[in-house]
Formats: structure tokens, sequence, C-alpha cells
């Protein structure tokens, strides 16, 4: 009798902080997938953003925090890239394959919201997320088999299209906090904005020089897990005589 009472008042300890609006901070990773559009769907096919970070929640519902991704996608598809390569020769005479790959890396801060619709408590609901950083992608070309001349530094600069900017980023999606603090993740669709400005000052394959900035857009879908730092709870013993 007195260990059923005793775990059932330990249980509901444990459970009400969670079923009420929580001020937390949590750790997260998260990943997805985004699609090209514009003029950016011409040169990548699919991206994928995979990272983590830091972020702070109030009882009231407001996020903000901080991220960091790595950005790498499928094949290159810009009409005429690294052409003048072909026939591709190695050092030692061997004609390599040799694959090119979009890559970049995104950090930066966000602001966001919890709307709680019901269940499981008022920390789960809809969520918006308006984010902004730095962002700089590149194209990685590698080579199977001998080393390559016409990549090898400092050559390759002339094909890697290196850009650096700021970006914006707009998620809307799901979040759930459990009751026993063992599932917590969130999920949705996410649009990303890149304004970048080319670094390179020539580019060998198509003989031109890069001015100005572009724009890469991408659509897609992202999902994290994330991790409450909830503080130590102070227990009450009852002493049974």
């Amino acid at each position: 009798m007195i260990f059923s009472l005793l775990g059932a008042h330990f249980s509901a300890l444990s459970q009400v902080p969670q079923m009420q609006r929580v001020s937390v901070s949590s750790i997260e990773v998260s990943g997805g997938f985004g699609l090209p559009i514009g003029p950016f769907s011409e040169r990548v096919s699919v991206v994928y953003p995979v990272g983590g970070g830091f972020f702070r929640q109030s009882a009231k519902g407001w996020q903000w925090g901080a991220s960091a991704h790595f950005v790498f996608g499928e094949q290159i598809k810009e009409p005429g890239f690294a052409s003048n390569l072909l026939p591709l020769i190695a050092g030692d005479g061997s004609f390599p394959g040799i694959a090119a790959t979009f890559q970049g890396i995104m950090t930066g801060g966000w602001l966001g919201k919890v709307l709680p619709i019901g269940k499981p408590n008022g920390n789960s609901g809809f969520a918006l997320r308006f984010g902004a950083g730095y962002l700089s992608t590149w194209y990685d070309l590698r080579a199977s088999g001998g080393l390559i001349p016409q990549l090898a530094a400092p050559y390759d600069k002339g094909y890697d299209r290196l850009s650096t900017g700021f970006y914006l980023s707009q998620w809307l999606g799901y979040q759930l906090m459990s009751n026993n603090q063992s599932i917590n993740f969130y999920f949705g669709l996410e649009v990303v904005q890149g304004f970048q400005e080319h670094l390179r000052v020539y580019q060998y394959d198509i003989g031109t020089l890069p001015t100005g900035f572009r724009s890469d857009v991408w659509i897609g879908l992202k999902a994290g897990w994330f991790f409450p730092l909830y503080p130590r709870s102070k227990r009450e013993y009852i002493d049974f005589k």
C-alpha cells in the first residue's frame, strides 16, 4: 500500500510541469530536403540540410534560437559546367570519372511561436519560425582514379562557383512536447531564400566573369528531434509513521 501511494505521488509530481506551459531550453538535431525553384532549379536538383541548434521556449509559447546546418545536393545540372575538362585525363594517363555535387553551410538565428491546439498539453501545437543568417555555397568536384592537374589547387577555384551572402527562412509545422519528456519533435514545410554574391573572379569552364547577386530558393520538408533541458525538480517525501 505504501509503495503504491509513493509511486502515484511521484508520478503525479513528474507530470505536472509538463501538463502546463513551461519555460525551457532545448537542444535539437534536424534535417530534411528541399526542391530548388526558379533559376536555382536549373543548376541543382535536390538539396539536403542537416544540422542542429539550441533554442529557448517561454511559458507563453515564444521561441528563439540559433542553428547551423551543412547543406549538400545531388548532381549539378548547370549547362556547360566543366565542359572544357572533357575528355578528362589524369596525370597517369587514365580516364577517371568525375562527380560534381552542391554543398553549403548555413548559420543563423530564428524567432518563432507555438500555437497550442489542445492535447497533449499547452507546449504542443502548430508552430511558426522565421530565420535569417549567413549562407555559403559551392560546387565540389571529385574524380576517381589518379590526380587530375586541371582540378588541382588553385585551379579548382575556377570551377567551384563559391558564393556567400545571407538567407531568410520561413517554417510552418507542428511541434510535439510529450508529457513524459521522452518524445519531442517537430516537422513541417520550410522555404529558404538565399541572396549571395559570387566570390570567384573567373570561371574557367564558361569563360565569363560572374557579377552581382544570385538568389537561390528552395522549398521542402524539415523535421527535428529536440531534447528539453528541464531543471531538476524538488521532490517531496512523505514520512509514514
